[in-house]
């Protein structure tokens, strides 16, 4: 694993213990400033364009929960070049809204690139698999 690798894993663990803890300042430090930040979540509006926006998202997502959050990674790959990267990987979410548990596993594809030296996330898209049958998405998936 090179340096970069390593600064990412990093990033990522950083984001994830931010998360968790419901902490705004400290989740929102791990994204590209700006209005270049782009996002596509699973929960509405679907699409943020610029960080305050994503700002916005994730007081929404922190006021949702009962509780603290968790949050599992699983076969995150990594690549990288000069000042921009990808992750591609599998995150899971477990928690409880409105006393009702949630425990689901989503597909996920951060861009970061590198800003003053330090990698930060521009790009995130999550999203869970269609039932094509249905038309609905499939949140009992397990990777």
């Amino acid at each position: 694993m090179n340096h970069d690798e390593r600064q990412i894993r990093a990033l990522r663990a950083e984001w994830k213990a931010a998360v968790q803890s419901r902490d705004l300042d400290r989740t929102m430090a791990t994204y590209y400033p700006g209005e270049e930040y782009l996002g596509f979540d699973v929960m509405p509006p679907f699409c943020f364009e610029g960080w305050e926006s994503f700002r916005q998202n994730w007081i929404t997502f922190f006021e949702m929960f009962d509780e603290d959050p968790v949050f599992e990674f699983k076969d995150m790959k990594i690549h990288c070049s000069g000042d921009v990267a990808f992750t591609t990987g599998f995150t899971r979410f477990i928690g409880s809204v409105a006393g009702n548990k949630i425990d689901l596993w989503t597909r996920e594809t951060i861009g970061l690139r590198k800003l003053d030296g330090q990698w930060l996330m521009i790009h995130d898209h999550v999203s869970v698999p269609i039932d094509l049958d249905t038309g609905v998405g499939v949140t009992n998936y397990r990777p």
